[in-house]
Parts: structure tokens; sequence; C-alpha cells
């Protein structure tokens, strides 16, 4: 299975986290089982890579993290969206939309001269 480049997974962490977050609260292993989930398996977070992205989120104000335990389970750390962080994930989203007519506009005019 062709592998995305970790340019790319680079580049789109950020918009993903914040979308992720903006369904609700999660934890880390449930943000990466959503990714894994939404990209049929071929998207696989680790925690290594994760983890660096959800404290630069939180610095910058965009996400908040708080402990919660449910019935007898270990604590976790849940990530909240913060009003920063839909702000922030508003502009993403723009940013992205114009990226992808770009690439509609290049790749349609590639297949029609071919």
């Amino acid at each position: 299975m062709h592998k995305i480049s970790k340019e790319l997974m680079g580049a789109s962490s950020i918009p993903i986290i914040l979308s992720i977050l903006q369904k609700g609260d999660s934890y880390g292993y449930q943000i990466m089982g959503q990714l894994r989930e939404l990209s049929k398996g071929r998207i696989e977070w680790k925690e290594g890579s994760l983890y660096p992205v959800l404290k630069k989120l939180e610095n910058a104000g965009l996400i908040k993290s708080y402990w919660k335990i449910e019935g007898s389970q270990r604590p976790r750390k849940y990530y909240k969206l913060l009003d920063k962080g839909g702000k922030a994930l508003k502009r993403e989203k723009d940013d992205w939309d114009l990226m992808q007519s770009i690439f509609i506009k290049l790749w349609d005019t590639q297949e029609s001269s071919t």
C-alpha cells in the first residue's frame, strides 16, 4: 500500500487534529484511531508524531488538555478545541480550499490535454 509522504502528513496534521476536536473532546489514542478509520487504514499516526503536534497546539492556545477518569479505567488526557482553535480551523479550511481548487484546475487541464 502506498504510504503518504511525511511532508504531506506534516502539512495536514494541524487541520486534521482541529477538525477531529471540532466534533468533540478526544484523547490521543482515539484521535489516532479516528484518522486510521477515516483513511481506511492508509494513514496511521505514531505517538511520536501526534503528541508533539498536540503540545504545539496547546502552547498556541488553540486546544486545552485535561485529565478524565471513566469508570475503573486509568486517567486519560483529553483535548478540547478552544474558540481560538475554531477560528484557526476556519483559516485552515480556507487555505486548504484554495490549494484544492488549484490542484483541481491543474489536474483537469493536464487530463484534458492528454
